[in-house]
């Protein structure tokens, strides 16, 4: 155990990289679910294998987690805390809106290898070796995810584009 940071060190180092993870993978109350990764952690430190780093190991407990949560807030409505306030610019958030909703619409017709793929290497600049261990998988798998990951997002970002000109086309001539 003396080979592996301690834990206060992994939450130093990961807790931000947790806490992204944790908001992709669509945890409702994702500074408690940060706070039960780490729990959850420290309780099972002796079963885990950290031998890979502990990034692998936070995004499997996480991944668990954010499930559980999903889960959970199907049976319970949220509650006003996880309201966000707007932008105040009603331009700025019409034109942010309509792009996470592009993105959104293409990261949630991937499947989740995919998307988790695409998210943890293009979102969290991790590099495609650090994806695989992640996720458990062979090393072309991942490459093979992100690049198939990556055609899906420009393909639905070309099409928002051409939806785009074509209605200002059609505005033009009127």
């Amino acid at each position: 155990m003396g080979a592996h940071p301690g834990l206060e060190q992994i939450y130093r180092e990961h807790h931000a990289f947790v806490w992204r993870v944790l908001r992709r993978l669509g945890a409702p109350a994702v500074d408690d679910a940060v706070q039960e990764v780490f729990v959850v952690m420290h309780r099972r430190r002796g079963e885990l294998d950290l031998a890979r780093g502990p990034r692998p190991v936070l995004y499997g407990i996480a991944r668990k987690v954010a499930a559980r949560q999903r889960e959970k807030l199907e049976r319970e409505p949220p509650p006003l805390a996880l309201v966000r306030e707007p932008p105040p610019d009603p331009e700025q958030r019409t034109a942010q809106a309509e792009a996470a909703r592009v993105v959104r619409d293409a990261l949630e017709a991937m499947d989740e290898g995919k998307r988790m793929t695409f998210l943890l290497a293009e979102v969290e600049g991790m590099t495609i070796p650090e994806v695989a261990r992640c996720e458990g998988i062979n090393l072309n798998t991942a490459y093979a995810r992100l690049r198939a990951a990556r055609k899906l997002v420009q393909d639905a970002v070309r099409r928002h584009q051409a939806r785009e000109e074509g209605a200002r086309a059609r505005a033009r001539r009127r």
